[in-house]
């Protein structure tokens, strides 16, 4: 049994517990809109909960009226609130990403796609009438999706405008990423600040207590980044130093300043990166180990088809077989990615499961069944790979326009090359 609230009655079926916020009495739902069975997030705000205050109450208040006034692909949407018996309920799109305090280090390639996204969307709300302030950015409300889609989230803080602070938002945002005049009075280049640290901390891999001891005697908001990222190339870094400088004035004056110039730098840059990168950059790498794998797997699966074409019929029950272990194997695999993403430290359980796995299944259908049998698993398992590499492939980035036309003739020209040497090999 569990101690979900039945929204049944409202269209609504909770599935899942997502998280509890520092607020009491707001509670983080995933469910399902019975209408629909459109996938939602559902912001629980109960009064009858122990440790609920009118804090928490004013901050699903607030982010309610922001959402209501927003329409941007990096922004869940909102579609709609709930007043039950207890409290009232947020409801918005449910989005199948993770926060970015959940992945491992990510490249400075990565990290540069993710802060033009977010100064992006930080340029929206900005133009907005009044201007919108996010006050509470950082990595657990930025969230991660396949191909760097990225998305920020709770919006219980922000305000619509600079707004005098009164004594009950004080202590608004999260210490260590809150810029410091926002404790008096946010301003547009507040969010930059709180956006800046949020890059240093993804950059060097630290988080945000960590970072803290790299800040400088005379003032505690001001990151020493020389020390702190001292391979990390220097526009970039100066860059960074901008947008997390402790005094306002010396900051960029909002986010389509800072974007623009980070728009240039990376123009005229050919490769920001750190120093002691190699001479292939991000993208290009797994680019080209991509297309050398799928150029690989096309080879082997074209001669492993001629060889069981060519050793006699196959038998519906051997076909079977083969396309069940095939199917096995890619969920398989699909895991040991996800374990990878997750966990840096589980890439070697990652590897064995990706690896070894398809290998031993082979090794033992060849023992127990024969030597066709083997051949005609391992076939079928080789298709199976080019799909999945195929799908991953096609989410690096190519170039800067990242066009599918070229994308495409990249694949067929690596499937077209193994083919030709699979038959070659006959």
């Amino acid at each position: 049994m569990n101690d979900y609230p039945n929204l049944i009655p409202y269209e609504y079926k909770i599935n899942a517990e997502l998280g509890r916020n520092r607020e009491g009495g707001r509670i983080t739902w995933k469910g399902v809109a019975l209408n629909n069975q459109r996938s939602v997030v559902i912001k629980q705000f109960c009064f009858a909960t122990t440790g609920s205050t009118w804090s928490g109450y004013k901050a699903y208040e607030q982010e309610i009226k922001v959402l209501q006034k927003l329409d941007h692909p990096g922004i869940p949407k909102y579609l709609g609130s709930i007043e039950t018996d207890d409290g009232f309920c947020l409801v918005q799109e449910y989005i199948s990403a993770s926060s970015l305090d959940n992945f491992a280090q990510l490249s400075l390639f990565e990290v540069q796609q993710i802060a033009c996204k977010i100064l992006e969307i930080l340029v929206y709300l900005q133009q907005q009438n009044p201007p919108i302030i996010h006050r509470d950015l950082k990595p657990e409300n930025i969230l991660l999706a396949a191909n760097l889609q990225v998305y920020l989230i709770d919006f219980g803080f922000a305000s619509l405008g600079s707004i005098e602070a009164s004594g009950s938002s004080v202590f608004k945002g999260t210490p260590g990423f809150i810029a410091p005049e926002q404790i008096i009075k946010p301003t547009l280049a507040s969010d930059l600040y709180s956006l800046g640290v949020t890059l240093v901390c993804l950059i060097s891999d630290k988080s945000i207590t960590e970072i803290r001891d790299f800040t400088s005697a005379d003032d505690p908001y001001q990151l020493n980044l020389k020390s702190l990222l001292p391979e990390l190339e220097r526009q970039f870094r100066q860059w960074l130093a901008k947008m997390t400088n402790a005094k306002v004035s010396q900051r960029f004056p909002n986010a389509l300043a800072a974007q623009e110039a980070l728009s240039h730098l990376i123009s005229t840059s050919s490769n920001i990166a750190p120093v002691n990168d190699s001479q292939l950059n991000t993208q290009s790498k797994p680019i080209i180990i991509g297309t050398l794998g799928i150029f690989g797997l096309s080879t082997a699966a074209t001669w492993s088809l001629s060889f069981v074409d060519r050793s006699g019929e196959q038998t519906l029950a051997n076909i079977a077989i083969a396309t069940v272990a095939a199917i096995a194997i890619g969920i398989t695999e699909l895991g040991a990615v996800e374990i990878a993403k997750l966990d840096s430290q589980a890439k070697t359980q990652g590897a064995i499961l990706a690896i070894i796995t398809p290998a031993l299944l082979v090794t033992l259908s060849g023992i127990f069944w024969g030597i066709q049998e083997a051949v005609s698993i391992a076939a079928a398992i080789t298709v199976g790979e080019i799909l999945l590499f195929a799908y991953f492939w096609w989410q690096i980035p190519i170039g800067k326009t990242n066009s599918p036309l070229a994308k495409i003739g990249y694949l067929s020209i690596a499937i077209a090359l193994g083919i030709s040497l699979g038959l070659k090999l006959i």
